[in-house]
């Protein structure tokens, strides 16, 4: 399941770099969103970098985005590929 952000949000902006994903943009109406597509829901930490992070509670899990942890795992190695040339110093 994708995170989301709520009404409650104040645009505070303090979740934009903490997401590993790059999965918290700002939209054409200056609103904060989760891209579901790039949201793990930080699988590979106890706990969501974002929602530990937002002062008012604004970030919570979407019930439209239903994935396993399998799933969730599969989409944070695609989203964290290593080039092999970066592996072998090239």
């Amino acid at each position: 399941m994708a995170c989301r952000i709520t009404v409650e949000c104040i645009s505070c902006g303090i979740c934009l770099g903490r997401c590993a994903n790059n999965a918290v943009y700002v939209t054409a109406d200056d609103r904060f969103a989760i891209d579901p597509g790039r949201c793990t829901e930080c699988v590979d930490l106890p706990h969501r970098r974002c929602e530990d992070i937002c002062t008012v509670g604004a970030i919570q899990p979407d019930p439209r985005y239903r994935e396993t942890a399998q799933q969730r795992w599969k989409k944070q190695r695609a989203l964290h590929v290593v080039p092999i040339e970066r592996i072998l110093g090239y």
